[in-house]
């Protein structure tokens, strides 16, 4: 890793950057995070445009020249639809693409018992849920949702293979260019909501999680409302998953375990955060 970080660093004071953000990433994945600044000028799309209005932009594919597509598999959004195989990234299926996406959390007809509905939930502290962080592998539908209902959402991206990040801020909403390994960079006691899904599943390590887990119950105020959304895992595992989400003793509002498959099970839960006033 150090001759990655000495090539990260090697650049010229006030001249451009290099296109190594793919190398960036791979040095905060492997612990180096926070990166060291850097005085140099990030490039852009030679072609980019304005934006959407928001009124547009949330429930729209962004506009594909504002992305610089060089370091990536695609060239173009209509190239990472969950029809090709070769779009370069696995996780988040389909999340592209606004015509599945905007049925997300809200769509009542054949609900599975793990979906919560994002109307059911906000309905548990009516008023009370303001601002989040959607801790989650996506494109900013859920915060794109929880827009609409007047909750500022944050959401983690990292660029595993599609730009993420880009496609979240496209579409007006707020990403967090964060790794697992990373420290939440807020204060103590301040979100009302966490949600997650699709990202922290049963591949993670027990004591990562467990690092995670802790953090997120730093930065949540009392009251304030954990959402584990279709956590899967092995079947044989999930008493140990199960237990890293109940060692806080928050209480459960909804907690519902179904099969995935043959030896996999989902895991959905809406926690509360105790006071702990001392």
């Amino acid at each position: 890793m150090k001759k990655e970080l000495e090539d990260y660093m090697d650049y010229d004071v006030g001249s451009y950057c290099k296109d190594d953000w793919n190398l960036a990433q791979k040095l905060m994945l492997r612990g180096c995070d926070p990166l060291p600044r850097r005085r140099c000028l990030t490039r852009a799309s030679k072609l980019y445009l304005k934006p959407y209005p928001i009124n547009e932009s949330l429930w729209k594919i962004p506009e594909g020249r504002n992305v610089r597509w060089n370091l990536y598999k695609c060239r173009d959004f209509e190239c990472l639809s969950s029809k090709n195989p070769n779009r370069g990234y696995t996780k988040c299926t389909g999340c592209f693409e606004m015509e599945k996406e905007v049925l997300k959390w809200v769509n009542k007809s054949s609900v599975p018992p793990t979906d919560f509905l994002i109307s059911d939930v906000l309905d548990v502290k009516p008023g009370e849920i303001r601002i989040g962080l959607d801790y989650s592998v996506g494109t900013g539908t859920f915060a794109a949702r929880m827009r609409e209902r007047n909750v500022t959402i944050i959401s983690t991206a990292l660029n595993l293979g599609a730009p993420f990040n880009e496609m979240i801020a496209l579409r007006g909403l707020l990403p967090l260019y964060i790794t697992p390994n990373q420290r939440l960079p807020f204060f103590e006691n301040t979100m009302d909501l966490i949600h997650t899904t699709g990202l922290l599943d049963g591949w993670i390590d027990l004591l990562l999680l467990d690092f995670i887990l802790f953090d997120w119950d730093r930065v949540l105020r009392p009251g304030g409302l954990l959402w584990v959304d279709k956590f899967f895992c092995n079947r044989k595992d999930l008493d140990d998953y199960m237990y890293m989400f109940l060692q806080f003793r928050y209480k459960k509002h909804k907690w519902v375990v179904a099969p995935k498959s043959k030896d996999e099970v989902y895991l959905s839960a809406l926690l509360e955060k105790p006071p702990r006033s001392l």
